[in-house]
């Protein structure tokens, strides 16, 4: 199971993440889901839910497979900027199947983050600077919708 965990993860977080995606229209656009749904079809609201959603399960995961703390948080934070770059750029290419762009950005993020999780790179040297960066992206997670600047994949 712990082999083939990080498909499993993918299929999780991209459906609970679909869920909280739809959370807005389905709340009659209610002031909370704001700030963990997509309010509208800009890369960086398609990314944001399930970017969310992705920090939630990796506290299931902790449960799940029990590894070594600061490694896989390390490792997972590492991914979750990378799920983010990646699915903002794709999606940036392939406006017409963003579903499909985010599932395959989740699958890479998932998979890598569970190479570099069980490889000998010792990232947790770099703790502090991904925690500051962890700090800063999700500042920027929930409250880039609230107030969004006009730049490029807030658009």
């Amino acid at each position: 199971m712990k082999k083939y965990f990080w498909l499993i993860s993918s299929v999780i977080v991209f459906i609970c993440g679909y869920i909280v995606h739809i959370g807005y229209e389905v709340s009659n656009r209610a002031a909370w889901s704001i700030l963990v749904s997509s309010i509208n079809d800009s890369a960086w609201e398609m990314t944001k839910p399930f970017a969310l959603v992705y920090i939630m399960f990796v506290f299931i995961e902790l449960s799940c497979l029990r590894p070594s703390l600061l490694h896989f948080v390390c490792s997972k934070i590492i991914m979750l900027h990378g799920f983010a770059f990646l699915s903002v750029i794709l999606l940036e290419f392939f406006p017409k199947i963003p579903f499909l762009v985010i599932f395959i950005s989740l699958c890479i993020a998932e998979f890598l983050s569970y190479r570099l999780n069980n490889s000998k790179c010792r990232i947790e040297l770099f703790s502090i600077p991904i925690f500051i960066s962890f700090v800063l992206f999700f500042a920027v997670l929930l409250f880039a919708s609230v107030y969004p600047p006009n730049i490029f994949p807030f658009i």
